[in-house]
């Protein structure tokens, strides 16, 4: 079960539609995907992508690594999506409703 913290956090980086749509394209598509392959398939540029990829990383949701591209000077940022289970019901947030939920920004 995952602490209060950590479960806020994981619920504040899946709160936008966008997060939620490279949750699911990672789970779909099974694979670790680059950054310009997330963007095309969702149809956003780049740094957009970039900036939730980020979110989704700061929050233990996606993992990234480089891969430096031989004679090229160039490196790739591949993403992959980490196991993750979150379970919420009224019971949990009875138990827990005492501890002090907030996150730092």
């Amino acid at each position: 079960m995952l602490e209060s913290e950590e479960l806020a956090k994981k619920l504040k980086a899946l709160a936008h539609p966008l997060r939620l749509k490279i949750v699911a394209l990672l789970a779909e598509e099974g694979e670790d995907l680059y950054l310009n392959e997330i963007a095309n398939k969702l149809g956003i540029n780049r740094a957009l992508a970039k900036i939730h990829l980020k979110k989704l990383e700061n929050a233990g949701i996606v993992k990234s690594r480089v891969v430096l591209i031989e004679g090229e000077a160039r490196a790739l940022r591949y993403y992959k999506l980490l196991d993750f289970d979150i379970h919420i019901s009224p019971e949990l947030l009875k138990r827990r409703g005492k501890e002090d939920w907030t996150i730092e920004p």
